[in-house]
């Protein structure tokens, strides 16, 4: 009696193996609207993207580095524009850092962006904020860069 109580167990236990493992081999078929909506995903991601930079390339406001020197709180709240000279080493990718000098003013430059294609002596326009107070180890003004041209 017990060996065929145990018989029967393991036919079926084998037989739940066996289900389980032709589960596992076929392979997941996606449907294809998922996949065509994934292409559309990356597509209204860089139309927004898009839309953004345009957004603040239009409403951005000169940097005059005087004005900033004469009031610290002239830009807050305020998305600049600030055109000049890449005037040190560049730290490569997003959260690097490098010296812009804007007329005859030097600001350090805080990359939030994911643009590292920024070398010395480049001249190019951050978008982003002006940061209150100084880098602690240049006493640079500090601008965040959230888009680099």
């Amino acid at each position: 009696m017990i060996k065929k109580w145990f018989g029967a167990s393991l036919l079926v236990f084998v037989l739940a193996l066996a289900g389980c493992s032709e589960e596992k081999a076929k392979p997941e078929e996606k449907p294809k609207a998922e996949e065509a909506e994934k292409g559309s995903n990356s597509n209204n991601i860089a139309e927004e993207q898009a839309r953004v930079i345009k957004n603040m390339e239009k409403n951005a406001v000169e940097l005059d580095p005087k004005a900033l020197e004469e009031d610290p709180k002239a830009y807050e709240q305020k998305i600049i524009k600030a055109t000049g000279t890449v005037d040190s080493d560049v730290e490569k990718g997003m959260g690097g850092s490098f010296e812009l000098k804007v007329g005859e003013t030097n600001f350090k430059v805080m990359n939030f962006t994911l643009n590292t294609d920024v070398n010395t002596g480049d001249q190019i326009t951050v978008y982003g904020n002006v940061k209150n107070g100084k880098d602690t180890k240049s006493g640079l003004s500090l601008i965040n860069a959230t888009y680099i041209d």
